[in-house]
Parts: C-alpha cells; sequence; structure tokens
C-alpha cells in the first residue's frame, strides 16, 4: 500500500432524522456493518441503529475543492499522524486539528500512505516518521522536526498543484512551511525494501488533502 494516495470514507453517528438535510451534503446511512467511528465497539453498533443513532458515511472533501480562505488564519489545536483505520491496523494518516474563525473545527488530513514520512517541514524531515537508528544515520546530512510544533500556529498561506501541496504557518516570527510533493528525490529511501519513494503520475497531489469535522476515516471497503 505503499507510494499510493487512499482513498477513505469520513463517518458519524446522529440521529436517523438527520438524514433529511444529511443527504444533501452526500452522507449516506449504513445499517449493517461491523465497526463504529470513534472507538465504537462493534457488537453495541447494531443496538444504536435499532434505537435510532445511525451510522453515515461520506467520501470526504478535498481541501482543494472548499473555499481555502476560510482557513487563513485557523489555530492549529490538534495534531496527529496515526488517523485512519481499515479494521486491523492503520495507514498513517497525518491531520491538523484547526479552530476556525467562526469557532468550528475542522481536521486537514493527509490521506497518504505513512504521510509523516512523505511530508517535510521545509526541507526538513518529520521525526515521527523515523525510526530512531534511521534519525541517527541521517543526523549528519538532515534536520528533524516534530509535527507538533505546529501546535499554536496560525495559517498564512495554501498553495494546492497538482505536484506540490503548501500550507504555509506563522508561529512567533517564524514561518514554517508544511509540504507534500511528488518530487521525493530528497527523501530518505523505503526502510524496508530500500527503494525510492515514487508516486504514479496519474495520482494528483490534491487528492491527498482532505478536511473532516471528526477525522473518523476508514479505507474503503
Amino acid at each position: 500500500m505503499a507510494d499510493k494516495i487512499i482513498s477513505c470514507l469520513e463517518e458519524e453517528y446522529s440521529f436517523c432524522l438527520s438524514y433529511l438535510w444529511r443527504r444533501r451534503d452526500g452522507w449516506r446511512p449504513l445499517f449493517i456493518y461491523f465497526r463504529g467511528p470513534g472507538g465504537v465497539p462493534f457488537f453495541i453498533a447494531p443496538f444504536l441503529t435499532l434505537v435510532g443513532l445511525w451510522r453515515f458515511a461520506r467520501r470526504p472533501q478535498r481541501l482543494i475543492d472548499a473555499d481555502t480562505g476560510e482557513f487563513r488564519g485557523a489555530i492549529v489545536t490538534r495534531t496527529c499522524t496515526c488517523l485512519g483505520s481499515y479494521g486491523m491496523g492503520g495507514p498513517g494518516f497525518v491531520g491538523l486539528k484547526l479552530k476556525l474563525s467562526d469557532g468550528r473545527h475542522i481536521w486537514i488530513v493527509f490521506t497518504i500512505w505513512a504521510a509523516d514520512s512523505w511530508l517535510t517541514v521545509g526541507d526538513d524531515l518529520l521525526v515521527d516518521g523515523y525510526f530512531e537508528d534511521e534519525r541517527q544515520n541521517l543526523g549528519n546530512t538532515r534536520k528533524f522536526r516534530q509535527l507538533s510544533d505546529f501546535a499554536g500556529s496560525t495559517i498564512a498561506e495554501i498553495r494546492l498543484e497538482q505536484d506540490i501541496v503548501e500550507l504555509v504557518f506563522n508561529k512567533s516570527a517564524t514561518p514554517m512551511t508544511l509540504r507534500l510533493q511528488r518530487d521525493s528525490s530528497s527523501l530518505p529511501m523505503h526502510r524496508g525494501s530500500k527503494q525510492p519513494k515514487v508516486l504514479e503520475l496519474s495520482q494528483d497531489i490534491r487528492d491527498a488533502v482532505i478536511i473532516s469535522r471528526h477525522a473518523h476515516l476508514w479505507l474503503e471497503d
């Protein structure tokens, strides 16, 4: 599954009557399932359906399709490098939870497998994506930053292109750029295969950056 932008669904529980307006936003109810978003045990889920608390799912919206102006000035309140699930593990999506100017909270999520090994902060690598021995081996040539460094920063600029995505954040007087790009020549090779990271030319980097209210994300069946 490496070197691939992953399609996923976002899921939420809500009362059944909410379907009347949720369907306009692409939500669909799921009645037969064996999992629940937000850590709800699978054996409880059928009872929730019976009492009218349904599970809804939809394909999350891409950041490129949203009004990016709403995100400028948003404050990063939380970071995470282990979003997403396929039932027996996780794909390692990376997410930033933002507080918008109107008080709403929303996640920006990078849905590429092991995203913390693809993302950089400027030219620096994310410490979260590498084992300690890997960091030691690269220590003479590369610097490392923590994703948590973005907590408390605000979004200043968003750049979304087919081959590169950049989110520029302000924190104190030092801007920080979180970058995902197709050109992986500056990234370390895969730890197992020792092969370079390569995305197919048919894949659009903008597809890898989605927004979600709760970041309860599951890989599509």
